[in-house]
């Protein structure tokens, strides 16, 4: 920061725009925050109080500048969002079964093939 006293005049300087404000760490973080709500949604699970929360380097270690919370949930909303993981984990087990049971030449023809 810039500091001047009075008697030597304001001092000249380029306006600063919005961008000024701008912080790149937060940015990353929503993007990654974002990034994981997308794909939860997509198996039915909404984290409905996710935040990015700057981190504190004066009482933790950690690397980020940003932490993200993934909020506050009930014990019932955790056990259905634990279910709901739960079935498609199941289901993609199960899939990944099935198709590692067929045999090669019954799968069909491979990607590229003619």
């Amino acid at each position: 920061m810039l500091h001047r006293k009075p008697v030597g005049g304001l001092v000249v300087c380029d306006p600063v725009g919005p961008d000024y404000l701008d912080d790149p760490d937060r940015e990353v973080a929503v993007e990654a925050g974002v990034r994981l709500v997308n794909v939860l949604l997509r198996f039915g699970v909404n984290l409905e109080q996710i935040s990015a929360d700057k981190v504190c380097h004066s009482c933790t270690d950690v690397k980020d500048a940003y932490r993200i919370t993934l909020g506050t949930l009930t014990v019932d909303d955790t056990h259905a969002m634990a279910s709901q993981l739960e079935s498609f984990a199941l289901e993609f087990e199960q899939m990944r079964e099935l198709l590692c049971s067929i045999p090669a030449h019954q799968a069909g023809p491979a990607e590229g093939s003619v």
